[in-house]
């Protein structure tokens, strides 16, 4: 009898583990449940983000069909058209040949541009395109480009108006800047009104790197059409009603270009009151400050 409490002692505190391992073990198992619900909840948002991915990817291949065809076939057609009047130049005597020959080589330049901006992007994106840098001001690559845009701008009797630039020499590939600070002077002429005005300016970043703004009074962009102008063939109107030529290149091939300076391309708009685009090239690429200017 002297062992009596001591068994059932042993056996309430058995009883106690048992019931205890049962509570961890339902735990553990409520737990692992719980775990495999938001392990099945993640992979179904990632499959339905996977979705829509797939969607957007197989519409912008659609709309991308649709813009190069549209603008493939606008110059084609004129090449074709021209040279066929001028090929039948010996039976009408008055046409002007050379008035048509003009139109030939702008649509022959304007196939070539869309052309080299496809591989320019096919490069950019397969990173095979190297930068050839030197040491320049910024206000060498400002006249540079605004040299190339002045033409545009008189045939719309638009103003360009060069703020001062700021004094500094900049480590960058002359070509490749001279072809981002185009695009976006081009683009700000082809969507300013004529007797509109496109302002460019220079100035030091917060961090000590160098913004170049170009500035129109032109049409704007909504704000929720920005990222779109800045995607490859990303345009606002629609490819059937829109009036401004291009295949929406220009955009995307200037913020690789700055990406791959270290930099980015910034937008600013508003319906109506006008587009402010900034290349920004980080700090390390500028080398010196010939004179300090506040930012």
């Amino acid at each position: 009898m002297i062992y009596g409490p001591r068994r059932e002692r042993g056996s309430i505190l058995d009883d106690y583990c048992v019931q205890l391992g049962a509570l961890a073990e339902r735990r553990h198992t409520e737990l692992a449940l719980t775990e495999a619900k938001r392990q099945a909840e993640t992979a179904a948002l990632l499959a339905h983000e996977a979705m829509l991915q797939a969607q957007a990817a197989e519409r912008a291949k659609t709309k991308f069909l649709a813009n190069m065809t549209h603008e493939l076939r606008t110059p084609l057609n004129a090449i074709i058209g021209f040279s066929e009047i001028i090929q039948g130049a010996a039976e009408q005597p008055k046409l002007d040949c050379p008035e048509y020959a003009r139109y030939i080589h702008e649509a022959g330049v304007h196939l070539l541009g869309i052309v080299n901006g496809v591989l320019d992007l096919a490069r950019i994106e397969a990173g095979k395109l190297q930068l050839d840098e030197q040491l320049v001001t910024v206000g060498e690559m400002v006249q540079g480009a605004l040299k190339a845009a002045v033409a545009g701008a008189d045939r719309k009797s638009i103003s360009l108006n060069l703020r001062p630039q700021l004094d500094c020499i900049v480590l960058v590939d002359p070509g490749k800047m001279n072809q981002v600070l185009l695009a976006l002077l081009s683009n700000a002429v082809k969507f300013t009104p004529e007797h509109g005005h496109i302002e460019v300016t220079s100035r030091l970043t917060g961090d000590g790197g160098v913004a170049i703004a170009v500035a129109d009074n032109g049409i704007g962009i909504p704000g929720e059409y920005l990222d779109r102008v800045l995607e490859p063939f990303g345009q606002v109107e629609d490819h059937l009603t829109r009036q401004s030529e291009g295949a929406g290149l220009g955009l995307p091939i200037a913020r690789a270009l700055a990406g791959l300076h270290g930099g980015d391309l910034v937008l600013k708009s508003a319906v109506g009151s006008g587009t402010t685009a900034e290349v920004r090239l980080p700090h390390h690429r500028v080398q010196a400050l010939l004179q300090r200017q506040a930012g």
